[in-house]
């Protein structure tokens, strides 16, 4: 191996080792040997694109008859050697294409050929097909992809078409099963529904039913601080006392009233006769004991069956028991339970349905009481006391209400502003609810 004669461009060291040139690589520079020139070394990039790596200059004064000292397959050698070093210098095997050129001038020529060098360090030619010729075998395996492609998408529309039908009746199904599955859930919400507001209903009955246990618990207290039980107490007693008379004459008055002819056939309630508040009170101090609680009059007994039919009747009135009549008619001590049951029978038995009506009583019992009617009066407008002193009569709660929004709407609403300051707490709070009743 002789490269005394050959030199290459650009300059630098060629390895000492490279792979055996192919034969066909040899041939090429063989077959144009005669009047060769040089030898250029490309490496292939992409296909028409190619990087220079060396030239080997392979005479200096070359003609069409002259040949190189260097044997061809010294030449061929030579550019393995440079193949190696672009190898050696990248990291990265490739393509490589050796094209002989002739001297300048009519002796001119070109050839080239493909040089492949892989992994395992063996080189082998390789075949590059022109432009024409890549142009007909690529529309070549392009129809013959077009052909497969055409036979699949029949095999695969008659695999499919099936199946599409299929699935359009399975859709069916699904969307009939999300309307049932719909209808559900809308009755299911409908329920829940339902069923919450019952809920708050109940809840609502229950907080209702609280703040009359509330406002019960509240009266009781404030009855008991207020004494108002005894002025009960001493009502009922006067019934039991004076109910003889006032029922005699109102069994009278019946008796006319009903032989009387009416056209609506009515007959009107007797009107019971009051007791003046002086002599209530007379009675009560009379009838106090050492302990502060009220102490009645004995009925003396061996009245006639009359009177046991009128007490009898006043019982069933008040719905109170034995032992609470026999205390009230025999003048002994109540006890508190028997004082409680006063109370209710008496005065609260309407409290579910009109608890601001017994409110409203037992605030007019407290100012009876503490004799503060000339205070109020003198506090309040002629129209503001005559209202004030119809709600504080009034039994129904509507009725209440509206007197209360009715007095609130007068002028001079300040006024009760300056009562409450002549009122007790439990007084004013009681005001205070009017007064909160008005302005809504």
């Amino acid at each position: 191996m002789s490269f005394e004669d050959l030199r290459h461009s650009p300059d630098f060291d060629l390895p000492s080792t490279a792979p055996s040139a192919p034969s066909d690589v040899i041939t090429l520079i063989d077959d144009h040997h005669e009047g060769l020139h040089k030898v250029q070394i490309h490496k292939m990039i992409r296909r028409g694109s190619y990087e220079s790596i060396a030239t080997i200059i392979c005479s200096e004064n070359p003609n069409k008859k002259t040949r190189p000292l260097a044997s061809a397959e010294d030449i061929a050698d030579y550019c393995m050697m440079t193949m190696q070093y672009e190898i050696d210098k990248s990291d990265d095997p490739g393509t490589y294409r050796v094209k002989v050129l002739g001297p300048p001038g009519k002796g001119k020529f070109e050839a080239s050929k493909h040089v492949h060098l892989g992994g395992d360090g063996e080189a082998t030619t390789k075949s590059m097909l022109s432009e024409g010729e890549l142009i007909e075998q690529q529309s070549q395996y392009i129809g013959e992809l077009h052909s497969q492609i055409v036979a699949m998408s029949e095999t695969v529309h008659s695999m499919i078409k099936p199946l599409l039908q299929e699935n359009k009746e399975m859709m069916k199904i699904v969307s009939d099963a999300a309307k049932k599955q719909a209808e559900l859930e809308r009755e299911k919400m409908r329920h829940e529904l339902e069923l919450r507001i019952h809920n708050d209903e109940i809840k609502l009955e229950q907080e209702k039913e609280e703040m009359k246990s509330e406002r019960w618990r509240e009266t009781m207290d404030a009855v008991k601080e207020s004494g108002a039980i005894e002025g009960l107490g001493k009502a009922i007693l006067r019934k039991l006392n004076n109910r003889d008379d006032e029922d005699d004459d109102d069994d009278d008055e019946e008796e006319e009233e009903a032989k009387k002819p009416s056209p609506k056939n009515k007959v009107k309630r007797p009107v019971i006769s009051k007791v003046k508040r002086e002599d209530k009170e007379s009675k009560l101090d009379k009838a106090k004991n050492r302990s502060g609680r009220p102490k009645f009059k004995k009925r003396k007994k061996g009245k006639d069956d009359e009177t046991a039919k009128i007490r009898k009747k006043v019982k069933e009135k008040t719905g109170l028991s034995d032992e609470t009549v026999d205390a009230l008619e025999g003048g002994d001590e109540m006890s508190d339970s028997q004082m409680a049951e006063v109370f209710e029978k008496s005065a609260l038995q309407r409290a579910d349905e009109n608890p601001l009506s017994v409110m409203c009583e037992i605030l007019k019992m407290t100012i009876d009481e503490g004799d503060q009617w000339e205070i109020i009066e003198e506090t309040l407008s002629a129209d503001q006391l005559k209202l004030f002193k119809k709600i504080l009569t009034c039994d129904k709660d509507k009725k209440i209400a509206k007197m209360c929004r009715k007095l609130y709407a007068l002028k001079g609403a300040r006024r009760f502003m300056k009562l409450e300051k002549h009122l007790t707490d439990q007084q004013q709070k009681y005001v205070e609810q009017l007064v909160e009743i008005g302005m809504k």
